[in-house]
């Protein structure tokens, strides 16, 4: 583990593997660096591999949550920065999504590749219309902070499907409950911006996975440049209950897109 201490915060990160290519991993909301571990492995032999905690959550410390996205973003781009690494293939996971969207609009040109796993682009209602995902975003917001640990505890289980390894799921929701409801509920907040607007920009490559079918007709309409991949028999954290499926969709992008014949 190697740390970097920026804009109030205490970033721990781990660089392994070597290649003329890199990824670099965004976990979700209040997960780990570590759930990549299955990732690590399958790629470092071929790729140099970057994965962080995110400020306030995992290992990495912080006096105060990420105001925004784009604060994540940046911490990536000083994290490649310290180790000397130009390009990257950004990957971003649930909550991690908006982190990994905006550093490949934000930072275009060190970006050869976008994968997006499970998690959600919303676009801002019009002026005066319903906005339910904001609302039901800040309903949880309100739990989080007024139900604590209990409400925490419920529903992270229900992010995992019925054959995770009871193991795997006790440590993720170990690790999230060890994130303050502060930064639990800013990330959240997160989630709820205008992530669409900000994927339309987006240059590069892109890969969508998904376990969920009928979610590709509005992403379709986003990206100039996608592939599109969906598992079975997982929950929502695909990289720890199905990486049998999810990199070899991760390596066919790579070869196809980034790497090139």
């Amino acid at each position: 583990m190697t740390t970097l201490d920026i804009d109030g915060a205490q970033l721990a990160y781990d660089v392994e593997g070597d290649g003329a290519h890199a990824i670099a991993f965004a976990h979700g909301w209040c997960s780990k660096a570590a759930h990549w571990d299955a990732q690590a492995e399958a790629f470092r032999s071929s790729y140099r591999i970057v994965r962080w905690d995110r400020r306030g959550m995992g290992r990495a410390l912080s006096s105060q949550p990420a105001d925004s996205p784009a604060r994540h973003a940046d911490d990536l781009a000083a994290i490649l920065d310290a180790e000397g690494i130009d390009k990257v293939t950004v990957v971003g996971h649930a909550g991690g999504g908006p982190s990994a969207v905006t550093f490949a609009v934000q930072h275009s040109q060190r970006v050869e590749g976008l994968i997006l796993v499970d998690t959600r682009l919303n676009a801002a209602p019009a002026d005066g219309q319903p906005n339910p995902w904001g609302d039901y975003i800040e309903t949880m917001c309100s739990q989080l902070l007024s139900d604590g640990a209990p409400y925490f505890d419920t529903l992270y289980r229900s992010f995992f499907g019925h054959r995770a390894p009871a193991a795997v799921v006790d440590d993720a929701v170990a690790n999230a409950l060890a994130t303050s409801p502060e930064t639990a509920a800013a990330e959240l907040r997160h989630m709820s911006g205008d992530t669409a607007a900000l994927a339309r920009r987006v240059a590069c490559p892109v890969l969508w996975v998904s376990t969920q079918p009928d979610d590709t007709a509005s992403v379709r309409q986003l990206f100039d440049d996608l592939t599109v991949g969906h598992v079975v028999g997982s929950g929502h954290f695909l990289q720890l209950e199905v990486p049998d499926q999810l990199n070899p969709m991760i390596a066919a992008f790579l070869a196809d897109k980034v790497v090139g014949p």
